[in-house]
């Protein structure tokens, strides 16, 4: 069984190399991005950022009252609309450019907390990044390059099969289409569950 689901990574990672290296190019250019972007705001922008984040670290540390099953579905529903927006777009011909853009913004994303982090905060914003921002990241980014690689994919079928009557290949697509966004939602909850019950620890033993 193992090995059966080797193969077929294998060669869906094969098949679609070219849009693999094409959507981590797009995303290290929003990384790159990101993290220059933090030098192009102004000192009462970046002073109100780490103000607001000190705020959110103060509660942190002082164990403010919250409804971590509250947390725990926020951070499900933020990242599932993410990659559902993604994987919704793969159902349309049109939408194939701003899943492109949403790859990117990504990037920014992450590049933009990480430097922030320790552009403000020195070693311990550095630390704060990698044991907080970068695991979760280390799932939500090949989740969202698979989704947005199969969304793209699928988007080019479907602009080749929009008038032919290969019905049966459609629904076919479409099943694996569904199972896709299955998994993507699965490893989603993973990640929310880090957010919420792991990264506050780890975020206190580090400040």
């Amino acid at each position: 069984m193992g090995e059966k689901m080797g193969q077929v990574i294998y060669k869906h990672l094969e098949e679609q190399a070219s849009l693999y290296l094409f959507n981590i190019v797009l995303l290290v250019m929003g990384i790159i991005f990101g993290t220059l972007t933090i030098h192009s705001l102004g000192y009462a922008q970046q002073h109100d950022l780490f103000t607001y984040f000190q705020q959110f670290l103060e509660a942190l540390s002082q164990d403010s009252p919250s409804d971590p099953k509250a947390m725990l579905i926020h951070h499900i529903i933020e990242d599932v609309k993410y990659v559902g927006i993604i994987w919704l777009l793969g159902l349309s011909i049109i939408g194939l450019p701003i899943i492109l853009v949403m790859v990117f913004l990504k990037g920014v994303f992450v590049g933009f907390t990480v430097g922030f982090l320790v552009h403000q905060m020195g070693m311990r914003g550095f630390w704060l990044a990698l044991f907080t921002v970068i695991p979760q990241n280390m799932i939500m980014v090949p989740v969202i390059l698979l989704i947005s690689v199969s969304s793209v994919t699928f988007s080019i079928k479907l602009a080749g099969h929009l008038f032919s009557r290969a019905r049966a290949y459609q629904k076919l697509s479409l099943a694996k289409y569904v199972g896709l966004f299955t998994i993507a939602f699965l490893a989603v909850v993973i990640v929310a569950f880090f957010q919420t019950y792991l990264a506050p620890p780890l975020m206190k033993m580090i400040l």
